[in-house]
């Protein structure tokens, strides 16, 4: 299977990345992929998005919004390990993140990680979820991913979480962001309307959707319904409620409401998705 597929199938695939592997065709060409590649020996230089990259032991380089990867250079010794995934896995498994930490992920961005004990767990991790992308088991499976992923992005901010704060910017447009994005953790249940978010920070519904597509590509409705659709799923699968407990514990006025919404994001019936506890989001 390719890792087009893996990806497909899992939301997230690992790899190995060298001189001799196949490395301009198993980067994927898709607006939704996240990717972390962490160099472990040698260097490189990656071309990306038309932006020239360049990458050496210790670093580990985080991207967001793939459309063009091409390899301009590489060292005999290089070694790194890629991580892709798809962005709603991604806000699956980084709920309750800070958010101003989080945001930087989502702009090329090189850590650099001087502890050399980090970068081992890091990879014990990324092994960890290679393993994992080849196994189902069974009703914690997904569980087991999401804190996998989880655990090598909190890695990577405590590695280098001061470099991290150093290049978030403070123009208007970011700072709106920034407190959309606090504001939809801290109302996410009863709050779904642009109109709610953009009175409380005073500015038009309009002006916010603006905002968010320029930081993130996606319209302010459309991430809300992200996070709304990431926190019930980690309610069906983690929580024994009832769905008509969630639904009305995440602001649906009752169970065919949740369900509607539900089915739209993810294809599938609230009730079909705890059933299947699929390896994939």
């Amino acid at each position: 299977m390719d890792h087009n597929n893996i990806i497909k199938l899992n939301g997230y695939c690992v790899f190995d990345l060298t001189k001799n592997s196949d490395s301009d065709s198993i980067t994927p060409i898709d607006t939704k992929y996240i990717a972390f590649v962490i160099c472990y020996e040698g260097e490189a230089d990656l071309e990306i998005n038309m932006q020239k990259c360049h990458i050496t032991k210790g670093e580990c380089l985080c991207m967001s919004n793939i459309l063009y990867k091409q390899t301009m250079l590489m060292t005999d010794n290089f070694w790194a390990k890629v991580l892709i995934c798809k962005r709603d896995f991604a806000f699956d498994s980084i709920i309750g993140i800070p958010t101003s930490i989080m945001e930087s992920f989502y702009t090329n961005i090189t850590i650099n990680i001087e502890d050399e004990n980090v970068i081992n767990i890091i990879n014990n991790n990324l092994n960890n979820l290679d393993m994992l992308q080849n196994m189902n088991l069974g009703p914690r499976h997904n569980e087991l991913v999401i804190l996998t992923f989880r655990s090598i992005i909190l890695l990577l901010i405590m590695a280098n979480k001061h470099t991290i704060e150093d290049k978030i910017t403070y123009a208007n447009s970011d700072i709106y962001y920034r407190k959309f994005i606090q504001l939809i953790e801290d109302n996410i249940k009863q709050e779904h309307e642009v109109s709610f978010y953009a009175k409380k920070l005073l500015i038009s519904p309009k002006y916010l959707s603006e905002v968010c597509k320029a930081k993130s590509g996606h319209k302010a409705k459309e991430i809300i319904s992200s996070f709304l659709v990431s926190k019930i799923k980690q309610e069906i699968l983690i929580s024994a409620k009832p769905i008509k407990t969630i639904a009305y514990e995440y602001g649906f006025a009752d169970q065919s409401s949740l369900g509607k919404f539900f089915s739209k994001m993810t294809g599938q019936a609230p009730g079909d998705f705890r059933k299947a506890t699929p390896t994939s989001f």
